[in-house]
């Protein structure tokens, strides 16, 4: 069931009462549902399959497809009974009952960079209107704990802050842990002959010549999102707290032994890490979906393992520690493939249909919400979900009001997510 927002006549009037007040629709919807805005997460690991993963030989597969569609994996019984996946995802296959597979999310943004900026968001791109990514919009809105980032990529994101500015940015890993090796992020580590005290004594000195030059950009959004970005970076350098945060060689031989030693499965090690340290929203890029060649081979070989031991690992991590009901885990592409398999053993590009794997956070265990029909072309006459209701959940999970009403630098005021709608059905 997805959350409507239309409101009755009399709350019209109530609506049109309140204006005379000086409150607006948005006030008036923020004060109408604070009842329901408790947060049911308190951070998300936004896991991105970069490229779009192939929904017919993944976890939407589909026994009545010609066989010019079906694609050459077979498929395997999942504890589900009656469920079955690819043969590649023998570890999802055991633990899918812990999450809830959304089907037959749909739009029309067939194009990578328009398709993520949908996906990040949840509003159609536009050419008046960078909108804010879910990433930066929680940092904004939800508190953390001292010199800890609030918004952390691994290794990187094609993620923006949009038109809340940069000090609203992703802090960026650009590279992920090794096994058995303490991992320092660039602009934490503190170099070879640099102690704590000369990067104070630096700071004093820039602090002097700031308050000298300042006044040539007074005013300037740019630059006091920059210094936002500053006064963060250089509280994380100095904090033993933030960089403990970020060295999973600290972790229990228990933890450590349930990640195997990929990019994909590491990188998902310290999103688990960075989320119980007090990180908000990470995001975690997993590349290469993009498989207009040889799909069979690289999701066999390259895509299904890695991303098949990573999920299912941080999910038995975050049990592990207590803290799954708390985070979000949220699996997907910004699309999937097509249904027809072209000359080079590959699928293009299928934004009609897509699908989200979700865990935490208070989401049901054992869930299905929407369809595709029975060849995978299309969702089902009654599922009608689009990436603006799926960035709407997200946001209800943390507890921001999806319809909270910012302001671009020009002072035009927008809604976070104007056309997306809660899916209810999605919580316990």
């Amino acid at each position: 069931m997805l959350t409507n927002h239309r409101l009755p006549r009399r709350r019209l009037l109530q609506v049109g009462f309140l204006g005379g007040l000086g409150l607006s629709l948005a006030d008036y919807l923020r004060m109408a549902n604070a009842s329901t805005m408790r947060p049911k997460a308190d951070a998300c690991i936004f896991v991105h399959l970069k490229g779009g993963p192939s929904h017919l030989d993944t976890l939407d597969m589909k026994l009545e497809a010609p066989v010019d569609e079906r694609g050459e994996f077979q498929r395997i019984q999942t504890v589900i009974p009656g469920y079955e996946v690819c043969e590649h995802l023998p570890r999802l296959a055991t633990l899918i009952d812990r999450f809830t597979l959304i089907r037959g999310i749909s739009h029309a943004a067939g194009a990578h960079p328009l398709a993520n900026e949908y996906l990040f968001t949840g509003n159609r791109p536009s050419p008046a209107v960078v909108y804010p990514a879910m990433g930066s919009v929680s940092a904004k809105e939800l508190q953390i704990p001292s010199a800890i980032p609030p918004f952390v990529a691994i290794p990187n994101s094609d993620m923006s802050a949009g038109f809340l500015g940069v000090g609203y940015g992703s802090f960026k890993t650009t590279s992920v842990p090794k096994p058995g090796q303490p991992f320092e992020v660039r602009g934490l580590a503190v170099a070879n002959g640099l102690t704590i005290e000369k990067i104070k004594s630096r700071n004093e000195l820039l602090r002097d010549l700031d308050q000298t030059f300042r006044t040539a950009e007074a005013n300037s959004p740019v630059l006091d999102g920059l210094d936002q970005f500053a006064k963060k970076a250089n509280e994380m350098i100095l904090s033993d707290r933030a960089r403990l945060a970020f060295d999973v060689s600290h972790e229990s031989p228990a933890v450590l032994k349930l990640f195997e030693k990929d990019d994909t499965s590491q990188a998902l090690l310290l999103a688990g890490r960075l989320v119980e340290h007090g990180v908000r929203f990470v995001t975690v890029t997993h590349d290469g979906w993009d498989t207009h060649l040889d799909n069979f081979a690289n999701h066999k070989n390259k895509l299904l393992p890695p991303f098949d031991a990573g999920i299912t690992s941080l999910v038995r991590m975050l049990e592990l520690k207590g803290l799954l009901d708390r985070v979000l885990i949220v699996a997907t592409g910004e699309f999937g493939r097509t249904p027809t398999i072209n000359k080079q053993a590959g699928r293009d590009h299928w934004p009609r249909t897509m699908w989200t794997l979700v865990a935490g956070g208070g989401a049901k265990q054992n869930f299905f919400l929407g369809a595709t029909d029975k060849k995978g072309h299309t969702p089902t006459d009654d599922t009608k979900l689009k990436p603006d209701d799926l960035a709407a959940t997200i946001y209800h999970a943390l507890g921001i009001d999806p319809r909270t009403e910012y302001f671009t630098s020009s002072g035009r005021p927008v809604l976070l997510v104007p056309e997306g709608n809660v899916m209810q059905d999605l919580f316990a």
